[in-house]
């Protein structure tokens, strides 16, 4: 099964820097050919990398000349012609047979992986991992911050012009998302909202209730009487800092790598996995990041590429 790997190196629509984050600079570092790329060549013998970076800005083959519809400068013009880069690419992967693997700078780029996949026959769902919930709006957002909205987004529940202009996009029904992890909220030092989520949550609680694997379990086959197919979304904070800390926004409480690990597995059990995100790693932080991350990626494209190539008919598995 041949393997694209694009990278998306944007955070907030740049890709320099800010004082206080470099997630523009986490696909960069993977998708290094020593890194990612080397590693999934020995799994995989058909592997490409595309880098997606000549998008700094809206330009005429977005705005057809007239920059009044996307204004040049605007963080939102500038956020919304990358994901419409990220959603042709996804696409054109899938359409060739490709299993699409994807390091995005930040979650807002789900919307992209959305419209990638959008054109899948059937149902989509998506299963998202995540230290958050990312699950505000822009009446709900106490800083505005778009990165905190892009599972409302997808879900249909804020930026309908916007999310409309990615080709490909259809919304995900809350009933077809399953939200794991949200550990930030069960710490003392956690945010005010920091769990709130869409879809089946599953967390600390269904942990201590059901044991790791069990909770997995349980929400993957009451997703499954409702779609066959999925996207997954792994926000790295999702990992305990003891494991890596991938970003500031990491709380403790979170998953080791060999339990991610299974829980991809016990998705591609299950569902057919149209592409996988993997997000917000700033590697100026934990150094780290690509020996966790490179292990994890790879695993998770041979998951996909399984649940793909096996032409997979779903199952429940308690």
């Amino acid at each position: 099964m041949p393997i694209s790997l694009i990278g998306l190196p944007y955070m907030n629509g740049i890709r320099q820097p800010n004082a206080g984050y470099s997630f523009a600079l986490g696909p960069t570092v993977l998708l290094d050919d020593a890194n990612v790329p080397a590693a999934m060549r020995e799994a995989f013998d058909d592997v490409e990398v595309t880098m997606i970076d000549d998008v700094d800005e809206p330009g005429p083959r977005e705005t057809g000349g007239d920059h009044r519809l996307l204004p040049v400068g605007a963080e939102m013009a500038r956020i919304l012609v990358q994901n419409i880069r990220l959603a042709t690419l996804v696409a054109e992967a899938r359409a060739k047979g490709r299993v699409p693997i994807t390091s995005i700078g930040c979650c807002s780029a789900a919307l992209g992986m959305a419209g990638g996949v959008g054109n899948a026959e059937g149902d989509i769902g998506m299963i998202w991992f995540d230290c958050h919930g990312d699950a505000k709006t822009p009446d709900t957002s106490e800083n505005g911050w778009f990165e905190g909205m892009p599972v409302t987004t997808i879900a249909g529940k804020c930026w309908p012009r916007l999310r409309r202009k990615i080709p490909g996009f259809r919304e995900v029904p809350e009933d077809r998302i399953i939200t794991i992890g949200l550990q930030e909220q069960f710490s003392p030092t956690g945010r005010q909202g920091s769990g709130d989520a869409l879809g089946r949550t599953v967390h600390k609680l269904d942990f201590e209730k059901h044991g790791f694997e069990q909770a997995i379990i349980l929400a993957l086959d009451d997703l499954l009487t409702r779609c066959k197919k999925v996207f997954i979304h792994v926000d790295v904070d999702v990992l305990d800092p003891t494991v890596l800390k991938p970003s500031t926004h990491t709380a403790p409480g979170g998953l080791t790598s060999e339990q991610l690990a299974k829980a991809l597995e016990l998705i591609g059990e299950r569902f057919e996995i149209l592409a996988i995100a993997w997000s917000a790693f700033d590697p100026t932080i934990d150094p780290r990041g690509p020996a966790v991350l490179v292990p994890l990626i790879v695993h998770s494209a041979e998951v996909a590429a399984r649940s793909v190539a096996n032409g997979k008919r779903p199952k429940s598995g308690a």
